[in-house]
Order: C-alpha cells, then sequence, then structure tokens
C-alpha cells in the first residue's frame, strides 16, 4: 500500500549516451619520470538512472601516445547520485566508483627503489573514482555536461592519481 502511494512521485527512468572532450593531469610523485597528462582524451560512456540513483559506465583515453611515450586509458563503472534538481534543464550529477588505470610503455620505463627493487608502471592499475557534473539541457534530450573526474591509483607510485577535466554531449532517452 505504501509502495503504491510513492509510485506517482518516483521519477520515471532514463538512459544517457554521451561522448566528450577531457583534459587529463596528473603529477608525478617520484622525481624525473615523464608527464603523464597533457593532450586530448576522448571519453564515452553511458549512465542509467532509475530514479534519482543509477548506475554508469566510461572510458576516456589518450588516442595516441604521448610525447614520453605513454598512452594512458581510465575506466571506472559508478553508482550515481541525481539528488536534486536544480530546474528543470540543469541537473547536478555525482559518481562514486571503482575502475582501472591502464597505462601502455612504448619505451621501457621502471621505477626502482633500494637494492634494485625495480618495478614497471606500466599495466593495468585498480582506482577508486568521484566524479562531479552539471547537466544542462539544450533540448528536451540532448545536454551539455562540463564534469571533474578525481582518481585515486593503487600500487603506482609514480602517479598515485589523476584528475580529469571535461564537457560531454550527450542524449537522454526516457525522461
Amino acid at each position: 500500500m505504501v509502495c503504491l502511494f510513492l509510485l506517482p512521485s518516483a521519477r520515471a527512468q532514463s538512459l544517457d549516451v554521451f561522448g566528450g572532450l577531457n583534459a587529463l593531469t596528473a603529477k608525478q610523485a617520484v622525481q624525473n619520470f615523464p608527464k603523464l597528462g597533457g593532450g586530448l582524451f576522448p571519453s564515452a560512456g553511458v549512465d542509467l538512472f532509475l530514479g534519482p540513483v543509477g548506475v554508469g559506465a566510461e572510458v576516456a583515453f589518450r588516442a595516441t601516445q604521448n610525447s614520453s611515450g605513454l598512452r594512458p586509458t581510465y575506466y571506472d563503472f559508478n553508482v550515481l547520485l541525481d539528488p536534486i534538481h536544480i530546474s528543470r534543464s540543469l541537473i547536478p550529477v555525482l559518481m562514486l566508483g571503482l575502475g582501472s588505470q591502464n597505462i601502455q610503455g612504448f619505451q621501457n620505463l621502471t621505477t626502482c627503489g633500494s637494492l634494485s627493487n625495480c618495478a614497471q608502471f606500466a599495466g593495468n592499475h585498480l582506482s577508486a573514482h568521484v566524479g562531479v557534473g552539471l547537466k544542462f539541457y539544450v533540448t528536451e534530450h540532448i545536454f551539455l555536461r562540463p564534469e571533474a573526474h578525481f582518481y585515486f591509483i593503487h600500487n603506482n607510485t609514480p602517479y598515485p592519481n589523476a584528475q580529469r577535466w571535461g564537457v560531454s554531449l550527450g542524449y537522454t532517452f526516457g525522461s
């Protein structure tokens, strides 16, 4: 009976499909290591909202290697919160999830500690992800979303965190 009472106030489900352009910053934690950020990072993703809560997945990548011979890719899978609607056309989205940082190294780059304890930092590294976006609907279904993403990378000494800043263009299926 309570479910029937609350049902009319629940928002319908919707599916967002989007693509974007981003910049990446990742400060080196180890001196004399090549820069990881810089350049343009295309991204693509999908979000499924079931009312104010949803799930989503996104990938952002560097299309070519940078001048240091590195090509990072970031994957994330998130729980999404759409807590408030500022207006019908302005909607904030909060993202919290897990993902992976994949660095392809086209040069043999390693980091070494004491007693010749060396580790190559290229490869896959688990990461925690926190993000925020602000969807601005330019039509009933088409939106622009400025966004910021923060990655906390596990077991990658030279690059323990990264930040991605960008804007996505997307389409919402449903209401």
